[in-house]
């Protein structure tokens, strides 16, 4: 019993980080129309090209070098943060940001 509820509980992880990814992916997919690229465009503009970000669309994993490299085009960057942190905060702090 013990592994079985071990095996669900990593399925529901599973499905988490699924949703989460797909999130992400079809947040960035808006910034891009949003920006005037479409898929073509947006391979044209990065080491991606059309067939992997139709994959992405769809993938349970992705690579965080694909992950950076679609938020490079875009000019957005992935960053860590402590889950117990209060984004708004940190975003007032100036805590997420690089200046030049």
């Amino acid at each position: 019993m013990l592994i079985m509820l071990n095996y669900q509980y990593l399925l529901s992880l599973k499905l988490i980080m699924n949703t989460q990814l797909h999130e992400l992916i079809q947040e960035a997919l808006d910034m891009a129309r949003q920006q005037g690229y479409n898929q073509k465009t947006l391979a044209a503009n990065s080491s991606l090209d059309e067939v992997g970000l139709s994959r992405l669309k769809k993938a349970d994993d992705a690579r965080f070098s694909t992950l950076q490299e679609l938020g490079r085009v875009l000019g957005k960057k992935l960053v860590w943060v402590d889950d117990s942190d209060d984004l708004p905060s940190l975003v007032q702090r100036g805590e997420l940001f690089e200046f030049k």
